[in-house]
């Protein structure tokens, strides 16, 4: 797909690809590092006609379904799914029991902090889902965490997009 093709595709469908994109990245889908995505979202946007503060806003919805996901297989499916996606992996069950503990001292402020970390911020829903975080605490403090996330990089893409746009040529 050239650039001009995205381009056309985001002036066609705009904001439901911008949640699109975000939904799959919470899901911790190969090829969506949010690092990159944000900041172009914000970019977008701010080449574009469309709101900053309801990107922001969908953006965060759009990360916490996705998140939502994650969280209710591994709530409902439990060790038992775990163990058939990643076998015995012994890097999961570490992390899984890291995570564990993290939460249990922190309570939701932790699972807010691991919203925070690259790559441990998708992932963080997986041990919340396997200890059976209570839904209303794992939305919650992951709602605080998405949004200070999201709107940093999305906004970061916004503000700075003329910038960006010339440091790429």
């Amino acid at each position: 797909m050239t650039a001009d093709q995205f381009f056309a595709l985001f002036h066609q469908y705009g904001l439901i690809l911008i949640c699109a994109v975000i939904f799959c990245e919470y899901m911790n889908l190969p090829g969506f590092p949010a690092g990159v995505i944000m900041p172009c979202v914000g970019v977008l946007i701010g080449r574009s006609e469309l709101s900053l503060g309801l990107t922001v806003v969908l953006s965060v919805i759009s990360g916490l379904l996705g998140s939502m996901v994650i969280y209710a297989l591994c709530y409902w499916g439990g060790e038992p799914l775990m163990r058939r996606l990643f076998g015995k992996s012994e890097k999961l069950q570490s992390f899984i029991r890291r995570s564990h503990s993290y939460i249990d001292k922190h309570k939701g402020r932790g699972l807010a902090f691991c919203r925070l970390i690259p790559v441990l911020r998708t992932i963080v829903s997986i041990p919340a889902g396997l200890i059976r975080m209570p839904l209303k605490w794992f939305a919650g403090w992951s709602a605080v965490g998405i949004t200070v996330w999201n709107t940093a990089l999305i906004s970061f893409g916004y503000f700075f997009s003329e910038k960006i746009l010339s440091m790429l040529g």
